[in-house]
């Protein structure tokens, strides 16, 4: 059995370090038009509030390696913007958009991640925001025979095995929230779509639209220096909450080993009725049954929408769980990460500790 260890190397280890910032569209590419009001275009405005955004978390987390697909007005091909995040092995892909719809009364802004659920629902701005293809030379054959516009081809979306996407979920909330809460926006919600850019990406992955530019008074919240401020500063929350739910906070983390050096997979009391935290290890395409990497430990196997889930240990108490999830990023599982439930149904972790508080567990 694993126990709890020294986790001070733990916390280092399993830091963010590398995040990559996508400012969407670029070049020969302006994205969305607007309302043509302006003479700043979708690319433009991407552009200005990713750049405050790396800006802010140079500022707060000057440690932090930030990347930027592009940090002047240049066309990039899709495959290029995702090979940058791949080849640095980044722990965090944000590629920042902004929407346009025919009617101009749409309005709100909207976190994606990748996946194929309401597909139907979401195909206009997948199919807007993958059609930058048609500027790249020969993008069939770079492609593998991807047309933006072909309802056949998104089939091979939902083959694609995603073991991030519970961590671009919390992610994308993380934006949501801060979005409604901070800016005083209007949300449409976090969505999955099958958008190239983010779907060839091997970590954590989101896609922002901050809003439309079809609609004038978004529009003119988009283009102002205000607006590019607040967007970006609630990024950068989000971003900030994110960073503490992944790697924990070292004050909070700080205990003798000694409390913990009899803790194991099977030695935690747990109360079903109340909210119990686990540790969800990974996400697979196929079976890991009866793979080695699970050797000595404990778990059950969870088949939901055509994936695997491999979910271990239980206990009341998000500090132990804490304790749990850095032992085992520290083993076989670096994308180990906990999940909340209540009275044996999902909750979101930030909903279980607001629930703690209030019943006092």
């Amino acid at each position: 059995m694993f126990l709890i260890g020294d986790l001070h190397s733990q916390s280092i280890e399993n830091s963010l370090k590398t995040i990559v910032i996508d400012p969407g569209h670029g070049g020969k590419d302006p994205g969305t038009l607007g309302t043509k009001r302006y003479k700043n275009y979708e690319k433009d405005i991407a552009l200005d509030v990713s750049l405050l955004l790396g800006k802010y978390i140079k500022e707060n987390f000057p440690e932090i390696n930030v990347v930027y697909t592009r940090n002047s007005d240049v066309f990039l091909q899709l495959w290029e913007r995702t090979e940058i995040a791949n080849k640095l092995d980044a722990d965090l892909f944000i590629s920042i958009h902004c929407d346009g719809y025919d009617n101009s009364s749409a309005s709100g802004a909207s976190v994606f991640v990748m996946g194929m659920s309401k597909l139907k629902a979401n195909m206009d701005v997948a199919i807007r925001e993958n059609s930058v293809m048609y500027l790249e030379d020969n993008f069939k054959e770079k492609y593998d025979g991807f047309d933006p516009k072909s309802p056949e081809s998104y089939i091979v979306f939902s083959l694609m095995q995603n073991t991030y996407l519970e961590q671009s979920i919390s992610f994308a909330q993380q934006v949501d929230r801060q979005f409604v809460e901070r800016v005083n926006r209007k949300s449409r919600g976090v969505k999955q779509a099958p958008f190239y850019v983010i779907s060839r990406t091997d970590m954590p992955s989101v896609l922002i639209e901050l809003g439309f530019l079809t609609n004038p008074l978004e529009e003119d919240f988009l283009n102002s220096e205000k607006g590019k401020i607040y967007l970006a500063s609630a990024i950068f929350r989000a971003f900030r909450d994110y960073k503490l739910e992944i790697e924990g906070s070292l004050d909070d983390l700080e205990i003798q080993d000694s409390i913990f050096n009899s803790l194991s997979f099977d030695s935690a009391v747990v109360v079903q009725d109340s909210i119990v935290y686990k540790i969800q290890l990974g996400t697979y395409k196929n079976s890991m049954k009866n793979s080695p990497i699970f050797n000595d430990i404990d778990f059950e196997e969870v088949f939901e929408d055509g994936i695997y889930k491999y979910i271990t240990f239980g206990t009341n108490d998000k500090f132990v769980a804490d304790k749990m999830k850095y032992k085992l990023r520290s083993k076989s599982f670096p994308g180990a990460f906990i999940i909340a439930f209540y009275k044996g149904n999902r909750i979101s972790v930030k909903e279980a500790l607001d629930l703690q508080k209030k019943i006092k567990l």
